[in-house]
């Protein structure tokens, strides 16, 4: 009987992907380099093919770590050898993120500070491809009690109506309301649809003894304001 090829049974990629998780388990993620990260993850996805082409090529295609996980799955498995699959497990990543930064320690999370708020909606709308609606739900203690995405795709009037946000805050019996929607093209200046709708919103939630707090703008990794830049 001819001798069994140890390296078709354990090829190099596998020694790798171990000293990879060892790092990982012993360090976090302190000093591994982005296509590691992706590495490690895409290797749970795909185990038994070397995935370090694979990670790499997205890095190169989409630049950075955060705009793999922000690219649509779709647009993910037009990569040569990144299947369903895989594109979901990185979507995922993201939608766990999102949870987590939303979860609350032992009650509902305090959103109070301008940083805390940027952070979430930034967390939710940075990088996607299409405009999408963003409302914070908040008790009377600017608690949250859920965010929820009403509407994908251009923002103006004829699709944000009013009384579909007050409809969900009166749902989750809401003191007061946030919201947000993107700018993916990059604009930080806000529009006169974007202030015609605040100012709708603002005072449609007030009739309801409803506070809309603010409405921001995520355009990229900035987070614009329209009531400190006095649009409301």
């Amino acid at each position: 009987m001819a001798p069994k090829n140890n390296n078709t049974e354990n090829p190099d990629y596998q020694g790798h992907r171990q000293r990879l998780k060892s790092r990982f388990a012993t360090h976090g993620l302190d000093g591994l380099q982005d296509y590691e990260v992706l590495e490690l993850l895409l290797g749970y996805a795909i185990p038994r093919r070397d995935v370090k082409p694979l990670a790499k090529r997205l890095l190169r295609d989409f630049g950075t770590l955060k705009r793999v996980l922000d690219a649509p799955a779709d647009r993910l498995q037009e990569i040569d050898g990144l299947g369903r699959h895989s594109a979901l497990l990185l979507k995922l990543c993201r939608e766990l993120l999102i949870l987590y930064m939303e979860a609350p320690d032992s009650e509902r999370q305090t959103v109070t500070s301008p940083e805390q708020i940027a952070d979430l909606c930034r967390a939710r709308l940075e990088g996607l491809p299409e405009e999408q609606f963003l409302v914070l739900f908040l008790d009377n203690r600017h608690r949250l009690i859920q965010s929820k995405i009403i509407h994908r795709g251009t923002v103006d009037m004829s699709v944000v109506y009013p009384r579909e946000v007050l409809n969900q805050a009166l749902k989750f019996r809401a003191a007061a309301i946030l919201v947000a929607h993107n700018h993916p093209g990059g604009s930080r200046t806000p529009s006169a649809e974007d202030i015609r709708i605040t100012c709708d919103l603002q005072k449609a939630a007030a009739t309801l003894g409803i506070r809309l707090l603010d409405h921001l703008i995520v355009a990229e990794s900035f987070v614009v304001s329209l009531k400190e830049s006095g649009e409301m």
